[in-house]
């Protein structure tokens, strides 16, 4: 019933819950209803329970996801209180059983559980979260849902508490390592901070030990990533490990209105994409760029053709809603790099935006990586806006900031040995590396390092 809750203690306890919502039925609305709408029109509304019952409007996560009661429905409409966030044709419509969360607290695992917050759950977020500035490692929580419009209450989850940490866990690590060597919850020297300070070092340690490898635990499959039509680029996610090359993506794939189905497209190196790409030229504006003007700043206007060539440029989406623009241009300012005598501008442009000229608009057939991007050899057309590009990549592996942390690495077990070290160094700085907990760690690294299974083939291209 319940997802895995985190209690994190700093000063006091923060208690995380993850948003994970069984929702029974659900369907989408047929038109966009601003804020404070009463009656919502749906696709089909026939499976949804008669009666006074719960929804949830858009996905948990979303910026204008929000609870509604609704009081009675038709096979395609539902009568609800006011909405407090504005929604749009297909957002989803889910029937829910609850929307608060409710959090109880005791001294001790089977004491008596007195009710310390009623929570609504944060649904524009990925989790809620409850701060009890009082709050003890040694205190225990359990969770109940609750429905807020007729008070129905689910079992109670199982105690949860900061000592309880997963198998996994940071917590994991160090605590059978502080009880064998005899050190006290009170240290001063041997704190908490210190400890995982210690196994970030670890990590580090590790990581340059095996730098570029690519673990199997850092793996990301099936990563989804917009596109925008008019761009030929996709971010790639925050946390790859390397950014400027295709070192850390594995493969990079369209399913929908995929010509090279079933195969990845072909990755290519910066050179080569130069060779594909020469005839993809243009800028971006350096001001926004407002509706009905006659004139576009640019970074450098050097690709633009003047006399009889000056005519046509397409400026790129910047959401998903939009289409291609094309607008025509009657002369180039080489020294201001600006386009003049612009016509066509139906919206605003932001900063940034790629404006083309010559492009050419199909599907992507090869990539290349730099700049934090993902950068094809096409424009992305109008039939693909908002298609997915899916990619595996492999995660940078991060620090670890708190006890109750999960360790993905297989291997986390021999962060113990140089953790024992380092608690030693910690209290007599003349200790050597030649200490015994030091050298095992770095025989076991050593281990690693020989017996390396990535999960992957490495394929090596000489064409």
């Amino acid at each position: 019933m319940f997802p895995q809750v985190t209690i994190r203690h700093n000063i006091g306890n923060i208690i995380e819950i993850p948003n994970q919502l069984n929702a029974s039925v659900f369907t989408y609305l047929s038109n966009n209803f601003p804020i404070g709408a009463t009656a919502l029109s749906v696709d089909n509304a026939i499976d949804f329970t008669a009666g006074n019952i719960l929804l949830l409007l858009g996905s948990v996560g979303a910026e204008n996801a929000e609870f509604i009661a609704s009081a009675s429905h038709t096979d395609q409409s539902f009568v609800t209180l006011a909405t407090k966030q504005p929604h749009n044709r297909g957002d989803l419509v889910s029937q829910v059983n609850y929307d608060q969360i409710v959090i109880s607290k005791s001294a001790t695992k089977d004491g008596t559980y007195t009710v310390l917050a009623t929570l609504p759950l944060f649904v524009t977020q990925q989790k809620t979260v409850h701060f009890d500035s009082i709050g003890l490692t040694s205190d225990f929580y359990r969770l109940q849902w609750k429905n807020s419009q007729n008070s129905y209450l689910s079992p109670f989850s199982l105690p949860v508490s900061v000592l309880s940490y997963p198998t996994n866990s940071v917590g994991s690590v160090i605590l059978p390592v502080l009880s064998a060597m005899g050190v006290s919850e009170n240290d001063t020297k041997i704190t908490v901070p210190f400890c995982i300070g210690a196994i970030n070092d670890a990590r580090k340690y590790v990581d340059m030990k095996l730098f570029g490898i690519r673990h199997a635990w850092r793996s990301e499959f099936e990563h989804p990533i917009k596109v925008l039509a008019g761009t030929n680029f996709a971010l790639l996610p925050d946390d790859i490990d390397f950014d400027e090359s295709d070192r850390s993506l594995l493969a990079a794939r369209f399913i929908t209105s995929n010509v090279l189905a079933p195969f990845n497209l072909r990755y290519i190196d910066k050179r080569s994409w130069n060779q594909l790409s020469f005839n993809i030229g243009g800028s971006k504006n350096t001001t926004v760029v407002a509706i009905a003007a006659t004139t576009i700043p640019l970074e450098s206007a050097g690709d633009f053709p003047l006399g009889t060539n000056a005519g046509v440029a397409y400026v790129a989406t910047t959401g998903f809603s939009q289409t291609l623009m094309q607008i025509a241009y009657t002369g180039v300012n080489q020294d201001t790099n600006e386009l003049t005598g612009v016509t066509g501008i139906t919206r605003e442009i932001p900063v940034g935006t790629q404006i083309w000229v010559r492009p050419t608009i199909a599907q992507p057939f090869s990539y290349t990586v730099y700049d934090d991007r993902i950068v094809f050899d096409r424009v992305i057309p109008g039939s693909m806006q908002g298609v997915n590009i899916y990619i595996d990549y492999y995660r940078k592996s991060g620090e670890v900031t708190d006890l109750y942390q999960e360790l993905k690495e297989p291997y986390r077990e021999i962060y113990k040995w140089y953790l024992r070290y380092a608690i030693k160094y910690r209290k007599d700085i003349t200790l050597a590396q030649s200490d015994p907990d030091y050298k095992k760690f770095e025989e076991l690294v050593d281990a690693l390092f020989a017996n390396l299974y990535t999960g992957q083939d490495t394929t090596i291209i000489t064409s």
